[in-house]
């Protein structure tokens, strides 16, 4: 729709959220410009000219002149057409020049596959009314969508155009001489007049390609554009699906779990099992009370725990029932209890002995 609205009149304000987005393009709905399409197939055309066209033209040239020599003199195929067996001639000139062929269509689809055009969409191929209604057709093609289309025509074949009439104005006494010379040598100059011809074709295609596709980004964000009431019914429906309220709990569990590591460096010690349990405890002389809980964890937590530990010098005291005891019941941010103040002084003095001889990194 046009203008950013609904039929509803509601303004199409909000940034698309990635899901409508996905979306989309589920349906076969992606910026894409053929233009750049057309640009690869030239591109693809020039390699196959540049690296194989002296060859295949040669090898076109020996093919024809020995398929006329085995068929006989002209008259004789000329008189008896079914003499020339077109099946062969053709399979003759596809292997002369498979280049010309392949490479053009391999950079097209690469083109087309690298801008998303070639994603399934079965969805495309269901009838629609818009599709079948000569009313909406008609709307298109004279609606402001159908003017841009058709204006862009005109820049794309008044460009052609000016380069083919340029060509043909600077090269025609080269046209004019190819009548004269041999075949080969007719060959070896169409080549190089198509060279010359499709670099610059090929050049314009890839400019004005590059232009298209920005205004097809740019209208496939405005079509994607969403309104209040598309937001918050997706939100309803992400939050009342599974597997987001997974990927939500998993992203929240990761930030705790970075947030805590990122604590690790500040502790005064970090007591281990030494390789299923680690807690790291800070303590504040000056504040007083018992130390605090910062960080805990098992398995690869508790791995985590001592490698970022051992990386910022926070000294490991290894007492297994202390660290099994902490884990199990104290939470973070808490104070150890009581009964493992004890067992908690230790490893503070050990943690001070350490530092003092070896210096905190």
């Amino acid at each position: 729709m046009s203008g950013g609205r609904e039929e509803d009149g509601a303004e199409r304000s909000f940034e698309p959220t990635p899901r409508r987005l996905e979306e989309a393009r589920r349906r076969g709905e992606a910026a894409h410009s053929q233009d750049l399409v057309t640009a690869a197939a030239f591109a693809g055309f020039l390699v196959a000219a540049l690296a194989f066209g002296p060859g295949a033209l040669a090898r076109l040239g020996t093919a024809l002149a020995a398929h006329l020599a085995a068929i006989g003199p002209a008259g004789a195929w000329a008189a008896e057409p079914a003499r020339l067996p077109a099946a062969t001639l053709l399979v003759r000139t596809v292997a002369a020049l498979w280049p010309f062929l392949l490479l053009p269509a391999g950079a097209a689809l690469l083109a087309a596959g690298a801008q998303g055009a070639l994603r399934p969409a079965p969805g495309r191929l269901a009838p629609k009314a818009s599709r079948l209604s000569p009313l909406a057709q008609l709307r298109h093609r004279f609606g402001p969508e159908g003017l841009g289309e058709f204006l862009r025509g005109l820049v794309k074949v008044a460009a052609y155009g000016a380069i083919l009439g340029a060509m043909l104005a600077a090269t025609g006494p080269d046209l004019a001489a190819l009548a004269g010379r041999s075949p080969g040598g007719a060959f070896g100059a169409t080549l190089h007049l198509a060279v010359d011809l499709v670099w610059r074709i090929a050049l314009v295609a890839a400019l004005i390609g590059g232009a298209d596709l920005l205004w097809q980004k740019y209208r496939f964000r405005r079509r994607q554009m969403m309104t209040r009431r598309e937001i918050a019914e997706e939100t309803r429906e992400n939050e009342g699906d599974p597997h987001m309220r997974q990927q939500r709990r998993s992203r929240g569990q990761s930030i705790a779990t970075n947030r805590m590591l990122a604590e690790v460096p500040r502790a005064s010690v970090v007591i281990v099992n030494p390789t299923h349990y680690a807690v790291a405890l800070a303590w504040d002389p000056a504040r007083g009370g018992a130390p605090v809980c910062i960080a805990k964890g098992v398995d690869e937590m508790a791995a985590r725990i001592r490698e970022r530990a051992a990386g910022a010098g926070v000294p490991i005291r290894r007492d297994p029932p202390t660290a099994r005891a902490i884990h199990a019941t104290v939470a973070l941010g808490e104070e150890v209890r009581r009964t493992e103040w004890q067992a908690v002084a230790a490893a503070l003095r050990f943690a001070e002995r350490v530092r003092q001889g070896v210096p905190r990194r």
